[in-house]
């Protein structure tokens, strides 16, 4: 395949590593500054730079977008018209409204969309949820996940900037969302929520309690000005799983109640783990989908309308939700 790219951030290495690793080609990528994305290109081996997004029609057989997350539904609007696929990258966009924009889009033109959600994609994780419907945990109890660092506070920065959607949740706080409805393979029906703000109005740190249907618990952190163990618990009736770096997860440990000796799954990635992802995007795309299964449309908006339903409690307002009135 070859792709096209929108943005030149931090995640963006990451990905070409991993589509040259898989055999793809990265010929475009598309950036606001000329000079900027300009060299950005010339330094990462790609052939074509540009700043307008639907310049990338007809030269690619799919794109990555991986602006901050204020951008991408502009980005992925530009593209879905004209049948480009998209990979777009976490979360699908700054709200809900932006998600349905997008979907409806995509449902028109038939071009294949999806969140690059990659968590959900590698293999420790999906053998986890093997072991869920299998029974092996038993009852799931609770769920306990974390994610966090310490960032410099810059209100300019994609982190910090209201403009840009920024914030622990959107950013950090949905891999531990994420992982709890994975294991319990549904989103929340309540949750309490309490955050810190920053200056510019972003969640510096969240602590939310989740409750699912049949009396399972999640306790998730995010953070930006803090840092937090990255090692998630689940505790079934069963055993406990424990899963070092679980957003990025290549090993889990499985410690049987009833006794016996712990199991340890090693599934160490092929190259950096933005590889899955990749790769189902082809295979989605060779068999003609729209949407992958792995992260489906439903999973995509039902996760905007709860990230939005978060931010509504802590009071965190981007200039983009001026759309919902």
């Amino acid at each position: 395949m070859r792709w096209g790219v929108v943005g030149h951030g931090r995640i963006v290495p990451k990905f070409l590593d991993a589509a040259r690793g898989v055999g793809h080609e990265v010929v475009a990528i598309v950036g606001r500054d000329p000079s900027r994305v300009a060299a950005f290109a010339a330094g990462h081996g790609i052939s074509q730079a540009g700043i307008d997004p639907s310049g990338l029609v007809d030269k690619v057989d799919a794109v990555y977008v991986a602006t901050p997350h204020s951008g991408h539904r502009d980005a992925a609007l530009a593209l879905l018209p004209a049948g480009v696929p998209v990979l777009c990258e976490k979360p699908m966009a700054a709200n809900a409204t932006q998600v349905r924009q997008m979907l409806d889009t995509a449902r028109g033109s038939g071009a294949f969309l999806m969140e690059a959600m990659w968590t959900r994609h590698l293999p420790v994780l999906r053998r986890l949820r093997e072991w869920i419907n299998q029974g092996r945990l038993g009852e799931i109890r609770t769920v306990e996940a974390a994610f966090g660092f310490s960032a410099p506070y810059q209100p300019t920065n994609r982190l910090w900037s209201s403009e840009l959607a920024g914030g622990s949740l959107l950013d950090l706080g949905i891999y531990p969302l994420t992982l709890a409805e994975l294991v319990f393979d549904r989103m929340p029906v309540s949750f309490e929520a309490e955050a810190e703000l920053s200056a510019s109005g972003v969640d510096s740190y969240l602590s939310l309690t989740a409750e699912f249907t049949g009396g399972g618990s999640a306790y998730l952190r995010s953070a930006l000005n803090a840092d937090l163990s990255s090692t998630a618990r689940v505790v079934g009736s069963a055993g406990v799983v424990e899963i070092p770096e679980f957003w990025r997860a290549e090993r889990m440990v499985f410690d049987p109640v009833e006794g016996g000796r712990a199991e340890e799954v090693l599934e160490p990635h092929d190259i950096n783990g933005f590889e899955y992802q990749i790769l189902e995007a082809a295979r989605c795309l060779e068999a003609g989908r729209s949407e992958s299964a792995v992260v489906p449309w439903t999973w995509s908006l039902a996760m905007a309308e709860l990230t939005d339903e978060i931010r509504a409690r802590i009071g965190v307002v981007y200039p983009s939700d001026d759309e919902l009135q």
